[in-house]
C-alpha cells in the first residue's frame, strides 16, 4: 500500500507581503468592475483568501478605495518624473512620456483602466483628489515645457500650464482610442503630431496675425 504524498505547507505570507499581494489583486478587481461595484468580497475571491483577511488590511471601504488610488497616482506619477527627468528637449519629453504610458496601456492595463474610470468620477471626494492628482502631472509636464523655453526650443509665447492640461487631456483621449480595437490610427504618430501641435503649432506671434473683425454696421 502506498504513502500517501504529504503536501507541502501552504507558505505563511508576512503582513508586508500579505498586503502587496491583496492591493495587486484589488488593483485587478478595480480595473475589471470600477470604482463602485469593486468590494472586499471580489478581492478576497481574486486573492483565494477570506473576506475578515481582506478586511484585516483594509477596514473599510474607504480604505480600500483610498489605497488603489493611491497605487495609481504613484504609478503615473512615478512614471511622469522618470520621463522627464531626462535632459533633452521638451518635444522629445512629451513624446517619451506619451510612448511610455501607451506602452503602460500595453504591458500593465489595470492601472490605465483604473485612471479612466476615476477621471469620469465627479462625485464624492474622488474628484477633487483626481483634480489634485492631476495638477502634480501637469506641473511636471509645464516645468519641462518652460524648460524648453529657456533653451529656445520652445516659443516664448507658448503658455507652459495651458500646453501641459491639454497634453494631460490627450492622454484620456489616447488611452479611449487604445481600448478601441479597429480604429486603424496610428497612436505613437498620434502623440508626436500632437505633442508638436502643442510647442510649435504657433509660427508666429500671436499679435502679429491678421485677425480679421466682423464689420460693424455704421462703422
Amino acid at each position: 500500500m502506498s504513502t500517501p504524498t504529504k503536501l507541502a505547507p501552504r507558505r505563511r505570507l508576512s503582513p508586508v507581503a500579505r498586503r502587496a499581494q491583496l492591493l495587486d489583486c484589488a488593483l485587478g478587481v478595480f480595473a475589471e468592475h470600477g470604482l463602485g461595484r469593486a468590494n472586499h468580497g471580489r478581492i478576497a475571491a481574486a486573492a483565494a483568501v477570506s473576506v475578515p483577511t481582506v478586511f484585516h488590511y483594509f477596514p473599510s471601504r474607504d480604505a480600500l478605495v483610498d489605497a488603489v488610488l493611491t497605487r495609481v497616482e504613484e504609478f503615473f506619477t512615478d512614471l511622469a518624473e522618470r520621463v522627464h527627468g531626462h535632459a533633452e528637449p521638451a518635444l522629445e519629453l512629451l513624446v517619451r512620456h506619451g510612448y511610455a504610458f501607451l506602452d503602460a496601456a500595453d504591458e500593465q492595463p489595470a492601472y490605465i483602466r483604473v485612471w479612466l474610470d476615476w477621471s469620469t468620477a465627479i462625485r464624492e471626494h474622488y474628484w477633487t483628489r483626481y483634480l489634485t492628482f492631476q495638477e502634480r502631472l501637469v506641473e511636471i509636464v509645464a516645468g519641462t515645457i518652460a524648460a524648453g523655453q529657456d533653451a529656445g526650443d520652445v516659443p516664448a509665447w507658448v503658455e507652459p500650464d495651458v500646453a501641459a492640461r491639454l497634453f494631460v487631456g490627450n492622454a484620456h483621449m489616447a488611452a479611449v482610442m487604445k481600448f478601441a480595437p479597429g480604429t486603424g490610427i496610428d497612436l505613437r504618430l498620434h502623440v508626436r503630431n500632437a505633442a508638436a501641435a502643442l510647442l510649435a503649432s504657433q509660427t508666429t506671434r500671436p499679435e502679429s496675425r491678421d485677425v480679421r473683425r466682423p464689420k460693424i454696421e455704421g462703422g
